[in-house]
């Protein structure tokens, strides 16, 4: 099942620490993000994690193990985020 069966597309975005410009993102599926909200808690409101949220650093080996998306990048900060398919 695509993420964008829902009309929404959710990725994993990474910003640079120096000029705050995306510099980088890996798609994420719907199953995955039912497994990184486990992970990432989400607000109440939101259980498929249309809002963004921040991936912290200790929680990134949690984060690889469901995504498998690779080492995070030391000069990147890094959230989750949705979009409208296109």
């Amino acid at each position: 099942m695509s993420s964008e069966e829902h009309g929404v597309v959710w990725v994993l975005q990474g910003f640079s620490k120096a000029d705050e410009f995306l510099r980088t993102e890996f798609p994420i599926s719907r199953e995955q993000i039912l497994r990184l909200r486990e992970v990432i808690k989400p607000d109440d409101d939101d259980p498929l994690m249309y809002y963004g949220y921040e991936v912290p650093v200790e929680k990134w080996a949690a984060v690889d193990a469901i995504l498998e998306c690779g080492p995070p990048d030391p000069g990147l900060d890094y959230q989750t985020d949705c979009h409208a398919a296109e």
